[in-house]
């Protein structure tokens, strides 16, 4: 017996399956679209996070160079000081050598004194000699606490009016004197180097 389909069931089942293939079809395009969509949102921020980042990294990269060239002008600075250092070391080691201090007794000693002993150790010094009388001992002391510490042939003593000068020599003192018989007074005047 031959059986006949009258009821169109294929064609409803077809229809029913490209309805469904149809509808799956759009699901999946949306749903690859969303991730798309999510994923371009997520790039873009993570984009503007890491340009922000960068400019971030670039201001203080700037920064970090511009106290570079500092460090540079300071390391440059430290060693111009470094050798006026050494310089004022290597000229204060020469001021105490005997060629200034004998400059400096020369220029304050009065034509009425004579020295016959001159003892330099190290900043102390003794001077022993002879002179006319007590008067011009005293005076040859005190032209010796008035040398300048910078003192030039024509510019050696102490200005009352400038205070900002320091004498050459300090802690002058006039330690002994014996008035000889035949006349003139023989002496000792101690002293240092400032």
């Amino acid at each position: 017996m031959v059986r006949i389909n009258l009821l169109p069931v294929r064609e409803t089942l077809r229809t029913r399956e490209i309805k469904y293939f149809v509808i799956f079809t759009i699901a999946i395009l949306a749903a690859a679209g969303l991730v798309m969509a999510g994923t371009y949102v997520y790039l873009s921020g993570k984009k503007a996070d890491k340009v922000s980042e960068r400019r971030t990294h670039e201001k203080r990269l700037n920064t970090l160079k511009k106290k570079n060239k500092a460090i540079n002008r300071l390391r440059g600075e430290i060693t111009r000081l470094e050798r006026q250092v050494n310089t004022i070391n290597r000229l204060t080691k020469v001021r105490d050598t005997p060629a200034p201090f004998m400059a400096a007794v020369s220029l304050a000693i009065p034509d009425e004194v004579w020295l016959s002993t001159i003892q330099k150790s190290g900043k102390s010094f003794v001077l022993a000699g002879q002179g006319a009388d007590n008067t011009v001992v005293v005076n040859f002391v005190r032209r010796l606490q008035k040398v300048k510490k910078n003192f030039t042939p024509d510019s050696w003593q102490i200005s009352k009016l400038d205070k900002k000068e320091k004498p050459f020599f300090g802690n002058v003192k006039l330690l002994q004197t014996v008035v000889n018989k035949g006349g003139g007074v023989q002496f000792k005047i101690v002293g240092n180097l400032r």
